[in-house]
């Protein structure tokens, strides 16, 4: 099982590689698309972690 700190330094991972992405030579449509699909996944891997270690939950339950 992943510790609540490993789940967020690898969200900022996977974000820092969707940052990375923007700058190859790709049409705009695509990068908004690949960002699209994977930033609510990313957002609730944080929320996840955070939660995990001890933080209050400030979202709704359906946000989650």
């Amino acid at each position: 099982m992943r510790s609540a700190m490993d789940q967020i330094a690898e969200n900022i991972d996977r974000l820092e590689d969707l940052i990375a992405a923007l700058h190859t030579p790709m049409p705009h449509r695509l990068h908004i698309r690949c960002l699209c699909e994977a930033l609510p996944e990313v957002v609730a891997g944080l929320r996840a972690g955070y939660l995990a270690a001890g933080g209050d939950n400030h979202w709704h339950q359906e946000s989650l």
